[in-house]
């Protein structure tokens, strides 16, 4: 990677600074008039080809919002676009938390940051869209490839004009840390001043390409705050595109005696379908009759793969594993609706038997 070490900044550290490139092609130049004032910043169409992620404070400006925006998909050029060219979406959709504590605290406050987050919304196209990581957080936190592409209109380490090229930073492995809930931040990473709402994307080894993380909210010399996705601005996008929140339930009924003294886990599933959207609530269900609880080790297992624990071996000598309507919401919010639910299921020490009788999950999410 190509870095640029101004010595004197953080101790001469290798800082990763944008550089005129056309990097990706779902992200854009935006421009918004709020209160007689046009504002310029960064977009991309994210999840569906009808929406565009992008950052509030672009939009807002003393307790006024935008009434006009245009969005020019993958432009790159000296000149600024002309607006005839651009696409005008129909609407967007903020979070009144990120306008009630930008009144409140400030507009550059982390109070403010952690909410700074737009969804636009048309009846039509506008490109191809990137999909988005199921929880952004985890994903900033980690060590894998990011970079954060945008149209900054200064580069602040030379105090040039970015004009409006697309710009990119190299791929680089810094682990974000969390500032306030949604909101994070990276040391050592700058884009320059008017790069707000520019995508960080984070790269995903299991389809060898990159998924969206968050969006650019702040920055400095050498800093960069990101808004990372998750259920919020996932609940805001699907109620974009005019998503319904539905609760449907899923259930096996089929019995079945665990092996006694058990070196393997049995399985019961159940396939959830109909939705259009990941979990944003889920309540379940069991019953396993057993003299003695202590000797099983019980888990549900998600569709991608996400697992909670019900019950672990120990020396418990209750009788019967029964759960009635228990919210794991926490734990299954964000992931995967729609497929294969299971239940697995051990029981680890010989002589009582046990027997499963039912599971359910009782599934919220968006679907059409």
């Amino acid at each position: 990677m190509a870095l640029l070490i101004l010595p004197g900044l953080r101790g001469s550290a290798e800082v990763y600074y944008p550089k005129p490139v056309q990097a990706d092609p779902s992200t854009g130049y935006l421009e918004s008039y709020v209160a007689r004032d046009w504002y310029r910043g960064s977009g991309v169409v994210a999840r569906d080809p009808r929406l565009i992620y992008s950052c509030g404070h672009l939009f807002y400006e003393n307790g006024v919002w935008a009434t006009d925006y245009v969005f020019y998909r993958n432009y790159s050029s000296y000149d600024p676009p002309v607006p005839a060219f651009g696409a005008s979406p129909r609407g967007f959709r903020y979070f009144t938390s990120y306008s009630d504590n930008a009144d409140t605290y400030g507009g550059d406050s982390a109070r403010a940051f952690a909410y700074d987050f737009t969804v636009f919304y048309g009846t039509t196209s506008f490109g191809p869209a990137v999909e988005c990581w199921p929880d952004g957080n985890l994903a900033i936190r980690s060590d894998r490839k990011k970079r954060i592409v945008g149209y900054p209109a200064d580069i602040e380490y030379t105090g040039d004009s970015g004009h409006s090229y697309q710009h990119a930073t190299d791929w680089f492995t810094r682990r974000g840390y969390r500032i306030r809930e949604a909101y994070h931040g990276f040391d050592d990473v700058s884009t320059g001043e008017g790069n707000s709402g520019g995508p960080l994307f984070v790269w995903d080894n299991e389809s060898d390409n990159y998924l969206l993380g968050g969006i650019l909210v702040s920055g400095s010399r050498d800093t960069a705050g990101i808004c990372a996705l998750d259920s919020s601005s996932n609940s805001m996008a699907s109620a974009a595109l005019g998503l319904k929140s539905v609760t449907q339930t899923f259930s096996n009924t089929q019995p079945l005696q665990l092996p006694d003294a058990a070196t393997r886990y049995s399985s019961r599933s159940t396939t959830a379908s109909g939705f259009s959207d990941t979990v944003t609530g889920l309540k379940f269900s069991l019953s396993v009759t057993t003299p003695r609880r202590g000797d099983l080790n019980v888990y549900v297992k998600s569709p991608g793969g996400r697992i909670r624990w019900i019950n672990k071996a120990s020396s418990s000598t209750s009788d019967n594993l029964v759960i009635n309507q228990a919210n794991y919401t926490t734990t299954f919010r964000g992931y995967v609706a729609n497929g294969n639910w299971q239940v697995k299921m051990q029981d680890s020490r010989a002589k009582n038997l046990a027997t499963f009788n039912q599971f359910s999950l009782a599934v919220t999410a968006f679907a059409k």
